[in-house]
């Protein structure tokens, strides 16, 4: 694992390559009580020129919805509501509880399932100095997501069909036969 303390660059072309590139290392952007889940997400933000606003003189990880949406929507960035449309790369925002006053921020490491928990990137400030890591969370106090709209139009690939399939044939000969025939 590697520790990044304050703002650094890497790959984002696509939510795999800021994935590979930041799952397992550890960021804590503002030196504020260590590699929190605010800090990774506000590292996406920083490859595009951008902060993630929670509120002005600080706030919590909530905030960047209840009070800081607008400022979040920033170029390449959309807000979007109801998980139904969460899609794999999309930050996602959820409420605090009485357990987490300050609500929690991460990445969807997939699209809505149709289930009650995600499967997230994220950091957790419950140990300072935790790496960013896959993990699952609930979904029952989600609030909204941000997309990052460079990212949408790379759907995930999906496996190519065997040479040979029925798929990959076609009758042309058939098909020409018969516009000869026609004539």
């Amino acid at each position: 694992m590697a520790q990044y303390n304050g703002y650094v660059f890497v790959p984002h072309g696509t939510y795999d390559e800021f994935r590979n590139a930041t799952i397992g290392n550890g960021y804590d952007v503002d030196y504020f009580y260590g590699n929190q889940c605010w800090d990774y997400c506000a590292l996406l933000y920083h490859q595009y020129g951008l902060t993630l606003v929670t509120k002005a003189g600080g706030g919590t990880a909530k905030d960047c919805w209840n009070i800081s949406r607008a400022a979040n929507s920033q170029k390449p960035f959309e807000s979007i509501t109801g998980k139904e449309n969460i899609k794999r790369g999309d930050v996602l925002v959820f409420d605090g509880t009485s357990g987490n006053p300050a609500g929690h921020i991460s990445i969807a490491d997939e699209d809505y399932n149709g289930t009650n928990r995600i499967r997230v990137a994220q950091q957790n400030g419950f140990t300072p100095y935790a790496p960013a890591a896959i993990a699952t969370n609930s979904l029952n106090e989600f609030l909204g997501l941000f997309r990052n709209t460079n990212w949408s139009g790379s759907p995930t690939p999906k496996p190519k069909d065997k040479k040979g399939s029925k798929k990959d044939k076609f009758p042309w000969v058939i098909g020409l036969n018969h516009w000869y025939n026609k004539r």
